[in-house]
């Protein structure tokens, strides 16, 4: 199922997405342009630990599970159960190595970054998350969860240019794969599709002109869910 083309496969208007971004959820949308702000320049253990918190806060991953509690207030991440920290432990040097290779990249802006790096680019990118989505399963996992849904909320909120959050009705209805790099992938050739189709640069979409490619196309996403 594709999230920018309707069911008889012609692309969804610019100004259909531009209004369904628009009117999407006050809290994400102010969280999405708090973690990509923060992560503007660089990833560091401080940006990774805050925007983990405050985007599994957003998403209400903390009332119950392994993120239980886990807070940012006030500047201050509350990680009680030291899950933000295992996180990190796991893939953190990963997430900032990869960060790092992302700023090197001759793109026209960051937001732009997964469709406009080279295809063997593009590939090593996809190939690292899906290698740290792997990774960060083993401590996202509990007795009622294979952790899919919190792996991929991790990566997005350090990586928003690159990474996608899913939830579990998009692992099952829209998706139905757990692989994460092959989703990447669909996302970024579905973007390019989408553009090429109408002329149009997917991120002209967004009225803040915050949003990265990756939170445009969850907005579609989440509207697609059954």
């Amino acid at each position: 199922m594709k999230m920018l083309f309707d069911q008889s496969g012609n692309p969804l208007s610019p100004v259909a997405i531009k209004n369904d971004v628009d009117r999407f959820g006050v809290s994400y949308t102010a969280t999405v342009h708090d973690i990509i702000r923060r992560s503007q320049s660089r990833l560091t253990k401080d940006i990774f630990f805050k925007n983990v918190a405050q985007l599994m806060a957003n998403f209400k991953m903390t009332r119950s599970g392994l993120f239980k509690g886990v807070k940012y207030l006030s500047g201050t991440v509350q990680d009680p159960n030291d899950h933000v920290a295992a996180c990190f432990s796991i893939v953190g040097s990963d997430t900032i190595h990869l960060r790092n290779y992302l700023s090197q990249q001759n793109v026209s802006h960051r937001s732009r970054l997964l469709v406009e790096i080279t295809s063997s680019a593009r590939n090593k990118v996809i190939l690292d998350l899906w290698t740290m989505f792997k990774k960060l399963l083993s401590v996202c996992m509990s007795d009622g969860s294979y952790g899919l849904v919190a792996a991929s909320k991790v990566l997005f909120a350090v990586l928003p240019e690159i990474a996608q959050p899913i939830d579990n009705a998009q692992w099952k209805s829209l998706f139905k794969t757990v692989d994460y790099g092959d989703i990447i992938a669909l996302m970024a050739d579905e973007i390019m599709a989408w553009e090429n189709q109408t002329g149009q640069l997917l991120d002209s979409c967004d009225p803040s002109g915050i949003f990265t490619l990756p939170s445009i196309y969850n907005v579609m996403a989440m509207k697609a869910r059954p």
